[in-house]
């Protein structure tokens, strides 16, 4: 059985990218659409594993994440955020945390995930955190080994949420691999970003290995356009919008 140490963490100020109190109204409220939705899939209990990606570099998978586990948290789940990009890890930077040589991800897939698993705990925002660890030569073998299997199942007897953060899709496999051990997976969509083309590609590479899409999220969605065709001065006003999509077949 897995021991968990919780490391008390002193309160930090988080990048302006991340939920706060003081966050904009429609910046918040997507979060909080997006979250009632992941719950109510949830409540089957097979959405507790969730994998989120994106198809190109720099579409804002790793913020999307955090604020995940943020508007998550708020509900008094309990939620942990594992930063399985260990190629270019950067959620530790974004929560200004240390990135663990010693028990980040890497560190306890290489050794014994049976022993002593020590997780930060984000006290802003509510959830806890394994960061990537020591950037390892062969990440995605790593991601679809036993041991990623087995470390898993043990932090699911303890935390209502597990959202993995990985690279994209279409620049390495690991989000693929991955996903056989994952309940659902959503893809982050940067708008005016990523060309159609590479959209269809990451999710192809995803329904190659049957990953269940159960979800996807537009990044830095404008408004703007909208509201000057409906010649309305009210409207949202956020950095993100939410939308839901077929489960993969």
């Amino acid at each position: 059985m897995i021991n968990v140490n919780l490391k008390k963490k002193q309160k930090i100020q988080p990048e302006n990218t991340i939920l706060t109190n003081d966050a904009p109204f429609a910046f918040t409220e997507s979060y909080k659409k997006l979250r009632t939705n992941i719950s109510f899939v949830s409540m089957s209990g097979k959405y507790k594993r969730l994998l989120v990606t994106s198809a190109i570099p720099n579409e804002g998978k790793s913020t999307v994440a955090i604020n995940l586990a943020v508007s998550l948290a708020e509900t008094g789940a309990k939620v942990i955020v594992i930063d399985c990009d260990m190629r270019n890890p950067s959620i530790h930077r974004y929560l200004r945390m240390r990135n663990s040589s010693e028990n980040g991800l890497s560190n306890l897939l290489t050794g014994a995930v049976n022993g002593n698993v020590t997780i930060s705990n984000y006290t802003r925002g509510g959830f806890c955190f394994i960061p990537a660890g020591t950037i390892p030569p062969n990440p995605a073998e790593l991601l679809g080994s036993e041991n990623m299997e087995k470390l898993l199942n043990m932090l699911e007897e303890h935390f209502d949420y597990i959202i993995c953060d990985t690279p994209p899709t279409t620049v390495v496999s690991d989000a693929a691999v991955l996903s056989r051990f994952i309940d659902g997976v959503l893809l982050v969509i940067r708008q005016n970003f990523s060309s159609t083309q590479q959209v269809k590609a990451a999710v192809q590479s995803l329904r190659d290995v049957n990953a269940n899409i159960f979800g996807t999220v537009l990044n830095q969605y404008d408004l703007s356009a909208d509201r000057k065709k409906s010649g309305s001065k009210y409207g949202y006003y956020g950095s993100y919008h939410y939308g839901y999509g077929e489960q993969s077949k």
